[in-house]
């Protein structure tokens, strides 16, 4: 009788320690940075926050939760796409490239030279709605 309690509270301690220590994987609940968007939280298709505000010379990052997403502002590629007049076009791929993915935990960074809104997109889920705005006040 002592052993089968034993094994049960052992048991019960293991698998409480066990789900103590597993990550629940659960990216929605992460909240971004002030300058900081979300790339695919929970696997899901969105950026977040969107949009995001911010002002002239800020440095945004895009932190990617989960795989097989990039960011593009290059309007000549991708009708959904636009930049303010005088504003450079920026991607976390190489030119030429556009469904060049970024892995999972790592992050691309712009920053911000132009006032006005910067629309964005992932291109491999343009499709799905996979879009975003900046929104650079001076």
């Amino acid at each position: 009788m002592r052993r089968r309690t034993f094994l049960r509270v052992t048991g019960v301690s293991a698998t409480g320690a066990l789900a103590g220590c597993a990550s629940s994987g659960d990216s929605e609940t992460a909240t971004p940075g002030d300058d900081e968007v979300l790339v695919g939280p929970n696997g899901r298709y969105v950026f977040q926050p969107d949009p995001l505000t911010v002002t002239t010379g800020t440095t945004v990052t895009w932190r990617f939760q989960s795989p097989n997403h990039n960011v593009s502002c290059r309007p000549e590629g991708w009708d959904s796409a636009s930049l303010p007049e005088g504003a450079e076009p920026f991607s976390s791929y190489d030119d030429g490239n556009s469904f060049e993915t970024v892995a999972e935990g790592e992050t691309f960074q712009h920053t911000f030279e132009v006032a006005g809104t910067y629309d964005y997109v992932c291109t491999p889920h343009v499709a799905n709605g996979m879009v975003g705005t900046v929104v650079v006040e001076e």
